[in-house]
């Protein structure tokens, strides 16, 4: 049997590079990444982290390979709660289908077993890829009501 990972794939109105600016830039992260500002020189070897404003830390990760503005492949350890599951991975491929769009496929792998990083990521990986396609389109925050939050405005 194969190890879990996660496999999202979307096509977003984009160049390779306006959507590698978006993956990578401090300034854009924290619209679609649940505030979380990506830091990193973006060199094999050279941590990458998510961390919030506040400076607390939401993910850990080294830089695997990087390859602008076609893939990157990070280690990725939550911070966000605490676990003793390794590192996983995750890596970011844009292929360009056209001149003005790309199809963006991240895989979330290298999980041991369905284990509480795996259930915790689940949710998010879709959040965040959405936003992250109405960012780059439009320019605007996604911006999601649950239907609680629905009926209480009601």
């Amino acid at each position: 049997m194969s190890a879990p990972q996660h496999v999202f794939e979307l096509y977003i109105k984009a160049t390779p590079e306006r959507l590698w600016q978006a993956i990578t830039d401090p300034a854009m992260t924290p619209v679609y990444y649940f505030g979380s500002l990506i830091e990193s020189d973006f060199q094999v070897g050279s941590p990458l982290r998510y961390k919030q404003a506040d400076g607390s830390v939401d993910i850990d990760g080294e830089v695997l390979e990087v390859d602008p503005p076609r893939k990157l492949v990070h280690s990725f350890s939550t911070r966000w709660e605490a676990n003793d599951d390794p590192p996983t991975t995750v890596t970011w491929e844009i292929t360009p289908m056209g001149s003005e769009t790309c199809l963006l496929a991240v895989t979330h792998g290298g999980f041991t077993s369905e284990n509480a990083t795996f259930e915790s990521v689940k949710g998010g990986w879709p959040i965040i890829l959405s936003g992250l396609k109405t960012l780059v389109e439009t320019g605007e925050k996604l911006k999601i009501e649950t239907p609680q939050a629905a009926e209480a405005n009601a």
